[in-house]
Order: structure tokens, then sequence, then C-alpha cells
């Protein structure tokens, strides 16, 4: 069993029938007590899976505290109480702490974070703040570019079906499935695997072929328009970055994930169902 802290679309997805989610309602992870209180209720040994966080860029970008009471206070809170207790913390974080810089550099675990933008600083500074706990029972896991066969507005998949024109770069980036996370998490879990694990599908894929992919599989309205990486920073407010990650450490625990592509069509193919 494990307990899921939050309510979005990975914790939907990566819960199993036995699982327990904690909604905001019975947990603030900004506070230490609610915290203490939500998981002292639980068994030593218990899995918990920290999966709250504030994820959009550009709300970050204009609510630096906030994001930081919730995607560092927050995460730690959610250690310490853990290792108070004795459980096993999984912790969502993000590739997206690396910058590629269109240079197609794979990174691993032990790399120097290159954060962009500010929700990216704050899962890179986590992952310091909780290793630096001193307590052995964490796995911290990156996942990137999120995919899924489940409709939700922060589903990279379901923001380009809701697109009409859309304009799209054809650099390379590490893809998640995560409905593949969920097995690579639980497969972690089972062989109590501590440290820290990239989380992605084999190879990768470019916002502009997913793009293609979702125009021939499910919305064949969609206009899909190629530009340069250059061009498309020119157009949002906040950095988006080009990250692809070594999963060479994930493979070696016994994990091998299914291959980007593959994925993809499998999203697209059950999309929606």
């Amino acid at each position: 069993m494990k307990v899921i802290i939050g309510a979005g679309k990975v914790a939907n997805i990566i819960k199993n029938n036995d699982d327990v989610i904690l909604r905001h309602s019975q947990i603030e992870i900004k506070d230490e007590k609610s915290v203490d209180e939500a998981l002292s209720k639980f068994p030593a040994g218990t899995v918990i899976v920290n999966a709250a966080a504030k994820i959009n860029l550009e709300w970050c970008e204009e609510n630096k505290e906030e994001s930081r009471l919730v995607n560092v206070e927050g995460a730690v809170n959610v250690a310490k109480t853990c290792k108070k207790y004795g459980h096993h913390l999984v912790h969502v974080s993000s590739g997206c702490i690396f910058d590629g810089m269109e240079t197609e550099r794979v990174y691993t675990e032990i790399d120097e974070p290159t954060p962009a933008a500010w929700y990216a600083k704050t899962k890179a500074d986590a992952d310091v703040a909780i290793t630096s706990l001193g307590y052995d029972k964490i796995t911290i896991v990156r996942p990137r570019q999120l995919i899924s066969a489940i409709p939700n507005p922060t589903n990279m998949l379901t923001k380009f079906v809701n697109l009409q024109n859309g304009d799209f770069i054809d650099s390379k980036n590490s893809v998640t499935c995560i409905e593949d996370m969920k097995l690579m998490i639980d497969h972690l879990i089972t062989k109590k695997q501590y440290g820290i694990y990239n989380l992605a599908n084999v190879g990768w894929l470019s916002p502009y072929q997913i793009a293609n992919k979702v125009k021939t599989r499910i919305s064949n309205k969609l206009v899909v328009n190629k530009i340069s990486y250059e061009d498309y920073l020119k157009g949002i407010k906040v950095k988006r970055v080009n990250t692809l990650l070594s999963i060479n450490k994930l493979i070696s625990t016994g994990f091998m994930p299914r291959n980007a592509m593959a994925a993809l069509e499998w999203c697209l193919e059950n999309y929606g169902k």
C-alpha cells in the first residue's frame, strides 16, 4: 500500500486500488504539524509518495514565495516526518531542473542542476534539502515531459489536442508516460531502491513529433508549424528547456521502460478511453 500526497494527474494515475490518497483538505504540507498529524496514523515503513507541488511555470514565476513554500518547505516537512516515523518517502521531483540548451547533453542523476525557471529551481532546491536530512529511506524520482492516455489540462497531449494552430520545436526531449511511471515507481518500491532516479521512456521525442502524431491520431484539424527554439523562446514568458535524461540507473535495477514512441502511440490509441 502507498499513501499518496496530492490529487493531481500523477497521483491519480500512479494509484493502485489499495493505495490511499491524501488530498489538500486532509494534509497541508506547508504546515509541519498538519503533516505530522496525517502521517503519524500510518505504521512505520509505510510508503509515502509526495506528488503535491505547484507546477505551473508562469504561476510559480509570479508567486515565488508561495511556490517555494509548497515545493521546497512543504517537501522538507514531508521528508522530516517520514524520517521521524520510519516511512519510505518517494518524492516526485522533475527532470526540467536540467537545461540542455540545445546541446543534446544527456543528464545523469549526479549532474549539477541548471534550472532555467523559478519552478525548476524550487524542485532542484527541494532535492538538495531532502537528501541533506541524513535519512536513507528516500527515493527521489525525476520524470520529464509527462504524457498520458487520460485527458488533463496539464497533460502535454491534452494541451496539444486543445490547440487549433500551434508552433512546435523539433528539439529532442525525454518523455515520461505516466502509466509507465507508475510501474517504475512500484518497481523501485518493491526493490527498496533509494536515492535519485531519472524516470523516462527509452529514446527521445520532440514537441514537433508529438504534435504531428496528435494531428494524425486525434486532432486532424490541428495546424502544426515547425519553428526554431530561438523563435519559440521569444513567444513565451518563462523559458522552457530541452532535457535528455539518462535512465541507465533505472535500467540497472532490472526495469526496462518501453520506447518513447511506442508509449506515445499507446497513449494516443487509448486517449480518453
